[in-house]
């Protein structure tokens, strides 16, 4: 994986990171928000249910319930009404002390209301014998002596029993607040785990950003070296030549002036090889600047025009494959798709060779072949094709030949994050792979 490619995978991951981040904070408060609203509305429900129950039960036995009723029964015999109320407040304490036992606060606390049971059994049967005695004629501060039951225990133990189950809802919500701060514990955990994550990631970010930069350089460095080299050549061919020149037109005779020409010549030609040699290293050079703007691109007229525009007449242009309407960079696939092209005719022996173009698409890569019958590339100089200013044609003195173009298609499938190759024809020619992404 190539600098830029890698750069383009890590922003990738940093922003899939980020909304991550995002995501998993807005869930996770949701879901934190979502069990303790249930939690607390589930215990707000049980802790009304028994402290309404408690306050029920103790009005149902204490003052203007089952006990006064049943005092008034005893000291008003002709009125049935209280006994009548002391009978039906009776049965609701009952019924209150079964529904108290089985709440969950109760439980909780581990107490009983066996002594507040006993106390309301005893009243209710003795109303049964309070009636029994009036109808005998007893005078109603006998009956009350003989049906007195020691209640303060038992109405005691309620009060007791109310403060602590206060204290033991107090306990229920404090708890509940704990639970909630170890949820809300939980998320942020994870949002501290996923930004240190994101740390990681711009700092990995800045090391391969900081390679690709001493890669960059390295390579200019390189290429730098590589070009002062070679431009040096036609300069000193260039000297060279206008020395004889001068020498032939010091003789001032017809054979020294068509000399003197002729070497003027070869200085035209070796300037315009320069010239071509230039233009080359500054499209290699400018390649980051090219224009990168994205458009929609019918890849079959393109290469139908490019085609038309260096395959010279006697040479033939085959494609294969759908070569559909797509979303690139045209400018820099025109670059690569021309160059390739160009190679194919520079180095062909007649120059009419037989260029194959083929498409196919896979997965998000756009595939392309280029093929020509040419001679090809001998397997030693496999490696040495991409390179800067390498050409097998050493000695072919032509302007079209810098041995830049190739290094420059390499220097751009990089930039896309995918590979160039190259291997040999059947029979005679060689075959350039390159992908493009999809847009």
């Amino acid at each position: 994986m190539t600098p830029k490619s890698q750069l383009a995978r890590n922003l990738r991951i940093i922003t899939c990171t980020i909304l991550a981040i995002g995501v998993a904070t807005v869930v996770l408060l949701v879901f934190v928000f979502v069990i303790n609203s249930r939690e607390q509305e589930k215990l707000i429900e049980t802790q009304l249910d028994a402290h309404t129950t408690l306050i029920e039960l103790q009005a149902a036995i204490g003052y203007g319930g089952m006990i006064h009723k049943f005092k008034n029964w005893v000291l008003r015999p002709d009125e049935p009404y209280y006994r009548d109320r002391a009978i039906e407040t009776g049965q609701r304490a009952l019924a209150l002390l079964d529904h108290l036992e089985t709440t969950a606060s109760i439980e909780r606390l581990g107490l009983t209301l066996d002594a507040e049971r006993e106390t309301i059994e005893a009243y209710m049967t003795n109303i049964a014998l309070v009636s029994e005695l009036h109808a005998q004629g007893m005078p109603p501060g006998d009956i009350d002596d003989r049906v007195r039951i020691n209640d303060d225990e038992a109405l005691a133990q309620l009060g007791v029993l109310q403060q602590k189950m206060i204290e033991s809802m107090r306990a229920q919500q404090r708890e509940l607040v704990a639970r909630k701060n170890i949820l809300l514990m939980q998320p942020t955990l994870i949002i501290a785990i996923l930004l240190t994550m994101l740390l990681l990631l711009v700092r990995q970010r800045a090391h391969i950003r900081s390679d690709f930069d001493a890669l960059r350089v390295s390579e200019m460095e390189q290429f730098t070296q590589i070009a002062a080299h070679d431009l040096r050549t036609p300069l000193r061919h260039i000297a060279s030549l206008a020395e004889f020149a001068a020498e032939e037109l010091e003789n001032d005779d017809a054979p020294g002036r068509d000399a003197a020409r002729e070497h003027i010549d070869g200085i035209f030609e070796r300037t315009r090889k320069l010239e071509a040699l230039i233009r080359a290293v500054f499209r290699y050079i400018m390649i980051d600047g090219a224009s990168q703007e994205i458009e929609t691109v019918n890849l079959r007229e393109l290469v139908i025009d490019l085609g038309a525009l260096h395959i010279p007449e006697g040479g033939t242009l085959r494609l294969e494959g759908e070569f559909p309407v797509v979303r690139a960079q045209r400018v820099e696939l025109e670059i690569i798709l021309r160059n390739l092209m160009s190679n194919a005719v520079k180095h062909h022996p007649t120059g009419t060779p037989t260029i194959t173009l083929r498409y196919s698409r896979k997965v998000r890569l756009h595939q392309f072949e280029v093929e020509d019958d040419g001679p090809g590339i001998p397997e030693e100089h496999a490696e040495k094709v991409f390179g800067m200013f390498w050409t097998p044609n050493l000695d072919k003195e032509t302007g079209d030949v810098s041995g830049v173009g190739l290094a420059l298609v390499r220097r751009i499938v990089n930039r896309w994050g995918t590979e160039l190759s190259m291997s040999n024809a059947n029979p005679t020619g060689a075959i350039f792979r390159f992908s493009m992404p999809v847009i």
